[in-house]
């Protein structure tokens, strides 16, 4: 027993990972905004959203614990094309998450250093020279520790904070199970969805953080104690999300306090969620939290997304039908396409922030709508290798997980097609 616990604690942290990657836009800004803007109404879209999600990110961990490889090494098996393919759907999506999650994240650091008064846009930037840096001094180790320690703190104080304010959010069943929805509330049920618990592409970088892990530890995980590490991160994002949401709800919309389309001073709201109910004391603890939890997540982020770009060129330079090539696979070469990617993943982001930024919540809404419109197409190809002939039949998902992630696919694809339909057809 003790031999096992060991064994696990050896390979836990990707699941605490997805965790940190998850709790940012999506739960401090998303979830907040929807108690804020309809109470408790969007609580089952939540639920919903990280039920009918789960086949797809719990692919990963899974995928990886059965063949020591990523989902992108699966995905080649289905062809080059298919590499190609999302590495031209992705890059586009990655630059305008990373320009989000620099945006939030200046925007809680802004709101604690208001008296320098410097423009958000650039201290965005400046977050993401300074998260680059970060990665190539001390990589994944460095942002394994990191990540465990500030999402703890910001956990303890968030629940600390529901509880307090739970019994002031209207629980009306009638509103939860039947909410009013027009156009305007599709749109933002659909921008909640796309990043709850977080954008699709996070099992990619799952997988690729559950194989960089395994390198580290030099020990492959079991199936139960991989499932266990990712259990454990997907239903802390989980309660997180439904906490952000009561402590929207129960601060911001029962008294009618509108979130303002500001990142700074929309930092500022959701920090005062925290200080107005734990005392001002809490406002620097959670407000450094906050701005650490994001900075991990912008960090988070810029690793998986380079090393989706770096392992995606590295696949499609590779003949899948020749012996490996040991210069496209050695970790020189492998670290450089790695930080070149990301370099060039930075620079484009900061491009957005710069010439394309008007509105801070029209820009989150887009990108999480776009991250959700692009959802199916993850979900089919993460349900298509796990059936691949190479996954031995232990690993297999049962035909209840099976008809699961193929329920999810049909739904995330139905949604996704009326909201299209939907924008094309309304005329505001």
């Amino acid at each position: 027993m003790i031999e096992q616990q060991r064994n696990f604690w050896q390979v836990f942290g990707p699941g605490i990972l997805f965790a940190g990657a998850a709790i940012g836009t999506s739960h401090l800004v998303q979830s907040t905004r929807a108690g804020a803007m309809f109470g408790l109404e969007l609580i089952l879209v939540i639920v919903f959203a990280h039920l009918i999600k789960y086949p797809i990110y719990r692919f990963a961990p899974l995928y990886a614990c059965a063949t020591g490889k990523s989902l992108l090494d699966g995905y080649r098996g289905l062809g080059k094309n298919v590499i190609a393919l999302v590495c031209i759907i992705e890059f586009p999506v990655e630059v305008i998450i990373i320009a989000a999650s620099s945006l939030v994240t200046a925007g809680i650091g802004n709101y604690l250093l208001s008296d320098l008064g410097i423009d958000v846009k650039i201290f965005a930037a400046a977050l993401i020279a300074l998260a680059i840096a970060t990665l190539s001094l001390g990589g994944f180790g460095f942002l394994d520790r990191l990540t465990k320690v500030f999402v703890a703190i910001l956990t303890v104080c968030t629940f600390i904070t529901t509880i307090l304010v739970a019994s002031s959010a209207e629980w009306g069943i009638n509103e939860m199970l039947l909410p009013e929805i027009d156009f305007v509330t599709f749109a933002f049920i659909i921008a909640v969805m796309g990043f709850m618990p977080s954008a699709v592409n996070l099992s990619l970088i799952h997988s690729l953080w559950s194989v960089e892990k395994e390198k580290q530890s030099n020990h492959r995980p079991s199936k139960r104690q991989a499932m266990l590490d990712f259990n454990i991160g997907y239903i802390g994002s989980f309660v997180l999300a439904v906490c952000f949401l009561i402590m929207g709800a129960g601060v911001m919309h029962s008294s009618n306090i509108v979130p303002v389309d500001n990142p700074s001073a929309f930092a500022g709201q959701i920090i005062s969620l925290y200080s107005n109910n734990l005392g001002n004391w809490s406002s620097i603890l959670v407000g450094v939290s906050a701005f650490t939890v994001m900075f991990t997540t912008l960090i988070a982020a810029l690793d998986g997304f380079g090393r989706i770009q770096s392992k995606s060129l590295r696949l499609l330079m590779h003949d899948h039908n020749k012996p490996a090539n040991k210069n496209i696979e050695d970790q020189r070469f492998v670290d450089r396409t790695q930080t070149l990617m990301i370099v060039v993943i930075g620079l484009f982001a900061c491009l957005i922030l710069f010439k394309f930024l008007n509105s801070f919540k029209s820009f989150i809404d887009f990108v999480t709508i776009i991250s959700f419109l692009v959802g199916p197409i993850m979900a089919i190809l993460n349900h298509i290798v796990m059936f691949d002939a190479n996954i031995p039949m232990s690993f297999r998902p049962s035909k209840i997980m099976c008809a699961w992630s193929m329920l999810g696919i049909l739904v995330l694809s139905a949604l996704s097609l009326a909201y299209l339909c939907t924008k094309f057809l309304y005329n505001p």
